[in-house]
């Protein structure tokens, strides 16, 4: 029985990193440059350099309407990444954390970290 479980574990561990990964898309800048940006850190093969990490306003409204707030987040994030020099913005939202039916981090900002990528797919 535990072999299954495990291996269950494992299927479920994949598929949480495919996923991930999902989230990333290729956005342009007003500028012109292009930016990926999504809610997973960049692979080891893209060869990335940490430039900087800022917070962008989430609050109440974010968490009560996710999908527009992180397309407002991710809009101001790859604006903000092509102003610094980077390629690639990791966006990362606040969890939905609760105790007793309340969201904990309902007052968190959301956090995005900027990478200067050598070597981006297409």
């Amino acid at each position: 029985m535990s072999s299954r479980f495990a291996f269950i574990a494992v299927l479920a561990l994949a598929g949480c990193s495919t996923i991930g990964q999902l989230t990333v898309k290729n956005y342009t800048a007003k500028s012109g440059q292009r930016v990926m940006a999504g809610q997973a850190e960049p692979k080891a093969e893209y060869r990335c350099d940490r430039l900087a990490q800022e917070r962008h306003d989430w609050g109440m409204k974010g968490t009560m309407d996710r999908v527009a707030t992180q397309e407002r987040v991710t809009a101001a994030a790859v604006e903000s990444a092509a102003a610094r020099g980077a390629n690639y913005a990791h966006i990362m939202p606040p969890s939905d954390t609760s105790i007793g039916g309340i969201n904990i981090n309902a007052f968190k900002d959301a956090q995005a970290v900027y990478y200067k990528c050598a070597s981006l797919p297409q």
